[in-house]
């Protein structure tokens, strides 16, 4: 037995070294090794609590105060996405706040849904500008910039707009600059907000590929995923207060201030993770607070030990770190499941008494290029629906709904001709697979009808009172609309592809109670050993586990109430995903096999990209150009699918069934999508 040990325990430490190893790199990259303080701060404001993160560089106090910028995220994110421009300019010698939003994160809940943006940037500017190692001038105006990307532009906009009215009272700004990344102004719902900017210096980041902004020329119809040039656009020459032909990146006079727009070649989240809108972000900070200083009579950057003059960007070796981090913590669910089945009431969740999976004929080659055509065909057809399923469009669904038709009486004749078949030859074997193809057609039948129902029922997870995290709404249905799919691909093929093969558990479910409740601790406490794994490393380093926009972190009390209740929906999910591996693979062994599970679930969202994409970039205009949010919320699937889709083979592979793999999945997945979204208030009242 403890021979048997030795290999995951080895891998189990290993991959915590390797965490932690990591981790510490990243949080030295966080700190520009240890030149600047990074501490999670919460404080309270008139409307709640904010929770961030301050960045005080070294020498920055109440003697030697210094100007400071605040950043936030967009709907789905919290703190941590904004991590460029809290690691460049903080390391340059500013001072830097990067919040959570109230509804995100460690924030407080707001009372009403979609409130959460409005006081979000301007709550925490009031905060900065009371800390003495904020600079103001003698007037009382603060040297505080503000930023934010999509819907954390729009607070920025917000917080001038709060600014300049108290300014009409007080007689002195608290924010002289802001750059929104990734939003525009005919979304702050304010008369011409752009008349409050004032003298302040206000830049503006249009991707020319942003799936939602920037485009108030087109005719109506065209769709948001199209290539957009703010600089041309009437709403962008408003903003720069110019009626002729505009330059990217070129700062403009406008009352008493400055304007400037840049337009990287990027999407709606590339300005998360760009080392051009890094460049933009210290360009644009290092030359409106060198107007503004000048403009308050504060000297210069450089009187206050702020390094200018060039856009050389660390950040990017911070996620690279994180995607060690992020790897090792996804490897280390295997070790952690092999030692806690092995415990006596753990390991109960094995099935004992069947062929083990490694006992199975491999599969004939004639076989395998069947499989491999019928799993490329429902990839191809998966992806398709991808748009239909996620906009809930009625007439594409109602499409669907009338093929089901085709496909339940097709199961009827095939039961019949069969039965009939047995009849006419009264042959006992044969009567046994009449028996065997009824029951087949009988489970077609069901899910069918089960298919139907939900094309029907498009609003079975759009209550908002019941189902917070409106964000990912879409993929939950479409989760459940794909299981669906999954699951009659699957009745309908599994039994050719298996023809003359004896397989006691062919589809993975057969388990007795004992066992299945074996498989939910067994879940349960794989879950919980990784995630405090997380909550360790966040406490001690303040980094997570991370690429791009996907993030794995610690969940908080309402993310955890509101997961129990998305859990039902996943759970659905997982169980058709976890027959589909199970039927596909348990024929194949080693690294191919596991490519193999990762693409039965990621591979139709990966096809879906790729094409979407390739035309938007080829022709200027998407596949589906009015497929937005939901597209850019697609590629987080890819990493969350892939995994699971290896944990659905290794772990039924382990223990000869799903059972383990389809509540680990819901579980895990569940709580970390919703520690990265937002989640209402209302979802926990």
């Amino acid at each position: 037995m403890f021979k048997n040990l030795l290999k995951p325990v080895k891998w189990l430490v290993v991959l915590l070294i390797v965490i932690l190893v990591s981790s510490f790199a990243a949080s030295l990259v966080q700190t520009s090794f240890f030149s600047v303080k990074v501490e999670a701060i919460k404080f309270e404001t008139d409307n709640g609590e904010l929770a961030g993160y301050l960045y005080t560089p070294r020498g920055v106090d109440e003697t030697n105060p210094a100007p400071a910028v605040i950043f936030t995220h967009g709907y789905l994110n919290n703190k941590e996405m904004q991590e460029i421009g809290a690691i460049e300019l903080s390391k340059r010698g500013y001072v830097v706040l990067t919040i959570d939003m109230y509804d995100h994160g460690d924030s407080s809940k707001m009372a009403a849904a979609f409130s959460f943006y409005a006081k979000s940037l301007y709550d925490a500017a009031q905060y900065m500008y009371d800390q003495d190692f904020v600079l103001k001038d003698g007037a009382g105006n603060g040297m505080i910039g503000v930023s934010g990307h999509s819907m954390g532009g729009f607070s920025a906009a917000y917080a001038l707009v709060f600014d300049e009215m108290d300014f009409a009272t007080n007689g002195y700004r608290k924010i002289t600059t802001a750059l929104p990344v990734g939003s525009d102004f005919r979304y702050v719902f304010v008369a011409d907000p752009t008349t409050y900017f004032a003298n302040r210096s206000v830049g503006i980041v249009a991707a020319h590929y942003d799936q939602f902004f920037f485009d108030n020329d087109s005719p109506a119809g065209t769709g948001s995923v199209i290539y957009k040039d703010f600089v041309t656009d009437s709403q962008g020459l408003l903003f720069l207060g110019r009626t002729d032909v505009s330059k990217a990146g070129v700062f403009y006079s406008l009352d008493g201030g400055q304007r400037v727009i840049y337009t990287p070649n990027e999407t709606h989240p590339q300005n998360t993770w760009s080392l051009e809108t890094g460049a933009n972000t210290i360009e644009f900070f290092e030359e409106a607070f060198t107007f503004q200083l000048d403009l308050h009579g504060l000297g210069t950057l450089e009187s206050y030990d702020i390094r200018t003059g060039d856009t050389n960007q660390s950040w990017w070796l911070k996620e690279a770190f994180t995607l060690v981090s992020l790897v090792a913590l996804f490897a280390l669910i295997f070790p952690v499941f092999t030692l806690v089945t092995t415990l006596p009431v753990f390991k109960k969740a094995n099935v004992k008494d069947l062929t083990p999976i490694g006992e199975i004929a491999p599969m004939p080659t004639e076989k395998k290029y069947l499989k491999f055509g019928v799993v490329s065909i429902a990839s191809l057809l998966s992806a398709f629906y991808i748009p239909t399923f996620m906009n809930r469009t009625v007439a594409e669904l109602a499409q669907v709904g009338e093929a089901l038709y085709y496909i339940m009486g097709g199961a009827a004749v095939v039961a019949i001709a069969v039965w009939i078949a047995a009849l006419i030859k009264n042959d006992p074997k044969l009567n046994k697979v009449a028996l065997k193809v009824s029951g087949g057609s009988l489970l077609v039948v069901f899910v069918a009808l089960a298919f139907r129902w939900l094309l029907t029922h498009t609003t079975i997870v759009s209550d908002i009172n019941y189902y917070g995290a409106s964000s990912v709404n879409t993929i939950w249905y479409w989760a459940l609309c794909s299981a669906a799919l999954i699951l009659l691909v699957t009745f309908i093929t599994a039994p050719v592809l298996n023809h003359g093969e004896e397989v006691e558990n062919p589809y993975g479910v057969k388990a007795t109670p004992v066992q299945i409740g074996a498989s939910f601790l067994t879940a349960a406490v794989v879950t919980t050993g990784i995630l405090l794994v997380v909550a360790v490393i966040g406490w001690i380093f303040l980094t997570d586990f991370r690429i791009y926009t996907y993030a794995i972190q610690i969940f908080n009390g309402p993310q955890f109430v509101a997961a129990l209740r998305y859990m039902p929906i996943i759970f659905v999910y997982y169980f058709a995903a976890a027959i589909s591996v199970h039927v596909n693979t348990r024929n194949m062994k080693g690294w191919l096999a596991d490519l193999f599970a990762a693409f039965l679930l990621a591979g139709p969202i990966v096809l879906f990209l790729v094409y979407n994409y390739y035309v938007l970039y080829n022709t200027g205009a998407a596949a589906f150009p009015s497929f937005s949010l939901s597209a850019i919320l697609c590629v987080g699937l890819i990493p969350t699918l892939s995994v699971a889709g290896i944990i659905s083979r290794r772990f039924s592979q382990k223990t000869g069934n799903i059972w383990t793999s389809v509540f680990f999945n819901t579980m895990f997945f569940t709580l970390i999508t919703l520690a990265n979204t937002i989640v209402y208030v209302i979802a926990i009242v």
